[in-house]
């Protein structure tokens, strides 16, 4: 299934990024590419696991849809922003 693999490279990110930092990840926000092939619902539930079964908890996750097929990450997800506790 490419949405996994999709998903453990984008949890991944995210941990590069809080590398190092006291607090937990409270949310998530990431952007789906109209051409990506995920959808939005698929994407929340699975980095909800993925941080569960790795971290132990699972923060609030949110996924805007992009509907602009020429927009340049048409075909990609991104990751927006991180929020951590405290």
């Amino acid at each position: 299934m490419h949405e996994s693999g999709i998903v453990r490279d984008l949890m991944s990110r995210v941990e590069k990024e809080i590398d190092g930092a006291q607090e937990q990840v409270a949310w998530l926000k990431f952007r789906v590419g109209a051409l990506s092939g995920i959808g939005p619902e698929t994407l929340k539930q699975s980095a909800r696991h993925y941080a569960l079964v790795k971290w132990g908890y699972a923060p609030e996750v949110e996924v805007e849809q992009s509907a602009d097929p020429t927009d340049s990450n048409a075909l990609g997800v991104l990751l927006v922003s991180i929020g951590l506790e405290g």
